[in-house]
This record gives structure tokens, sequence and C-alpha cells, in this order.
């Protein structure tokens, strides 16, 4: 006689899943995930206010050099970041302006504009504001393609190949 103990139960011949039968999905009502989604957000709060605690705690304890410290790498970090992100502003520009007219000379219209203005928060370009001053500033192609045509052709006076060819070469 063998004694099963209640943390582990035995398992019955029906209580494994076969192989290769699917199982249906597990479904929870609205109001269940509303509470889950409330639940999760209040943590995620708590966990915000508990690191910027953390930060402010870790800041007061810094003596007056490591303090310095941390401002001149902050300041070192913008400075990168301004930087990087008019080089990055600058580039989608001429990228946006070359879709739009590949004739145009980005050059001329940047010469004047403050590409700080179209750098984000996070240091990345605003699409969307650099798209809104390109369609300001870059004119649209006057005429469509360039034709490809070779001009106007004159049909040869004698159909002897030889001689279209010498008049061709300048040698008849």
């Amino acid at each position: 006689m063998t004694e099963q103990t209640p943390e582990t139960p035995a398992e019955q011949p029906g209580d494994t899943p076969q192989e290769g039968a699917e199982q249906e999905p597990k479904t929870f009502d609205a109001e269940y995930v509303s509470d889950l989604r409330k639940e999760a957000a209040k943590y995620r709060t708590e966990a915000k206010a508990a690191a910027a605690e953390l930060e402010n705690l870790r800041q007061a304890s810094l003596s007056d050099q490591e303090r310095a410290v941390e401002e001149a790498r902050k300041a070192g970090q913008t400075e990168a970041t301004k930087q990087f992100g008019a080089r990055l502003a600058r580039t989608e520009f001429d990228a946006i302006a070359g879709r739009r007219n590949p004739d145009f000379d980005t050059q001329q219209a940047l010469e004047y504009v403050d590409l700080a203005k179209f750098i984000g928060e996070d240091g990345e370009p605003d699409r969307d504001a650099i798209k809104s001053a390109v369609e300001r500033l870059v004119p649209e192609p006057t005429n469509g393609p360039p034709s490809f045509d070779g001009g106007a052709r004159s049909t040869p006076k004698s159909t002897d190949f030889n001689q279209v060819l010498r008049q061709a070469a300048g040698r008849a």
C-alpha cells in the first residue's frame, strides 16, 4: 500500500494532454482583466516613484566633487545628443527633400534653418516636423522626368551605309 502526499497528487490517466491535441486557450472576463491592468498600473506607478526617490537620495548623499562630476557628465551627454541630433536631422531633411525633388540643392535651404527645432526630447529627429518644413521650403519639380529623347533625327539621303558612316565621322 502506497501513500501519496497532498503536495504531489497522483496523475490520473486523463489528466495529461495527449501529444498533438490542442488545448483551448483560457479566456477571462473583461472585469478580471481590467482589475489586473489596474493593479499592474498601480505597481508601475509605485516603482517609478520608488526609483525617483532612490535617485533623490543618491543625489543628496553625493559629495560636492561627485555632484560636479555628475553634472559635467550630464552636460556632456546633452551636448553630444544635440550635435548628433542635428546631424540626424540634416540627414533626414536631405532624404525627404531628395524624395520630393531630386534636383534641389538642400544646402541652400538649410543655410538659414535651425536644425535644433527638429530634434525631439529624446535626441531623435521629428520626422513630421521635417516633412512639413520640406513641403514649405523645397519646391516640387517644375516638369516631369527628364526627356531621354536624342533630339530630331535626320533620315540618310543615300541608302549606302558606308556613306552614312563617313558622314557621321565627318569624312564625307
